[in-house]
């Protein structure tokens, strides 16, 4: 763990990544992208908001597709220490299928893209397996991919074992089924929390930084007591694939008002969902022990630990009060754990954690 961690608040900015920076230099390319919405003949209008976790494409009046692109980030730097590819390829598979979800659309198809600075069989061949186990608990097809070679521009904290890896994955919506947007959300409606499998593939850069240090190969073999783990381990579980706990509230016939997938931005990913309602979390779940290992080791803020991290609950439906006990019961069947995490009041769009005294709003959480 870095030596001066205490002395000094570290923040996800101050690790290197600036995610106010990030928002205010994709606005340029924004204004481009959003200009080609018309090109293409026979799709019609959106039905779900901007920046949602997956767009929606109707293609007719039966048939929507639903397709979402993402990948690991930095976790991949975690494999090339450990040599533990497996979880980097469940991962960019789990991402994908947890966001394309999160629409109630069945995922159905996904296309990997590797870049790598060499191509080593033993590296790919653990990439493909965790990739198709995580195909196999979601029900996707992985139908392609490309392979790219950069041997001089990429590097990492093991020669010749470089790369990044991303994903996009398609989903139907099929007999003219509604996209699940969160506009049916009502003041009164319960919040259900599913558990996380702890950090999952987000705030990796600054975890790393606390817990890693400057000496990587040094430390992410150190024990971390409070979770049974190394650093290297803790870091590198994979990420909850939500996908048949969503299809099982489905297929009951729960009324499902609202799905997030909690990564980038933690509970403030409910305020991507189509509604002008407070969620008021006031029964969520204790972190697991590592987010509190990276607080401490860190001097990390809390407001800021909840902007970065899942905080231990990786999705959430919010479904009305009377169904709730049927939503828990379809996730329990589904081998899942869930409790109801909160409740949805009448006010301005923002998260309430009463328990931790923080109040989100946009893409920030501050003191209450």
């Amino acid at each position: 763990m870095a030596d001066d961690a205490r002395s000094e608040q570290q923040t996800y900015a101050s690790s290197g990544v600036d995610t106010d920076e990030a928002a205010r230099g994709l606005s340029g390319l924004l204004r481009w992208v959003a200009q080609t919405s018309s090109f293409a003949e026979g799709i019609g209008a959106s039905p779900v908001p901007g920046g949602f976790f997956a767009a929606v494409l109707p293609l007719n009046e039966r048939l929507s597709l639903a397709i979402s692109t993402d990948g690991v980030g930095s976790k991949s730097v975690l494999a090339q220490l450990t040599g533990d590819f497996e979880s980097i390829g469940w991962d960019c598979v789990a991402v994908n299928v947890n966001d394309i979800v999160c629409t109630g659309a069945r995922p159905i198809a996904l296309v990997d893209y590797i870049a790598l600075q060499h191509p080593h069989e033993e590296m790919l061949a653990a990439l493909g397996k965790g990739m198709r186990d995580a195909a196999e608990r979601s029900r996707v097809a992985i139908v392609g991919g490309e392979l790219s070679q950069h041997p001089d521009t990429l590097t990492g904290p093991r020669e010749g074992y470089a790369f990044d890896i991303s994903a996009t994955c398609v989903g139907a919506l099929e007999d003219g089924a509604t996209p699940v947007t969160g506009a049916a959300i009502r003041p009164g409606d319960a919040v259900i929390g599913m558990a996380s499998n702890g950090i999952h593939a987000n705030g990796l850069t600054l975890a790393r930084s606390v817990l890693l240090g400057g000496d990587a190969h040094e430390t992410f073999g150190v024990m971390l007591p409070e979770c049974g783990r190394t650093v290297g381990e803790e870091l590198l579980r994979r990420t909850r694939i939500y996908v048949p706990e969503v299809t099982a509230m489905l297929r009951a016939g729960v009324d499902v008002h609202g799905l997030a997938h909690i990564s980038g931005d933690g509970l403030l990913n409910l305020l991507r969902l189509d509604a002008d309602v407070e969620y008021h979390l006031d029964a969520l779940p204790a972190p697991q022990p590592v987010f509190e290992v990276i607080r401490r080791e860190g001097n990390v803020a809390l407001e800021e630990m909840y902007r970065v991290y899942n905080m231990g609950v990786g999705f959430c439906a919010v479904v009305p009060a009377s169904s709730a006990n049927e939503a828990l019961a379809a996730v329990a069947a589904a081998g899942a754990e869930a409790s109801v995490i909160g409740t949805v009041r009448a006010g301005r769009r923002r998260v309430v954690l009463p328990q931790q005294g923080l109040v989100g709003e946009g893409s920030a959480f501050a003191q209450a």
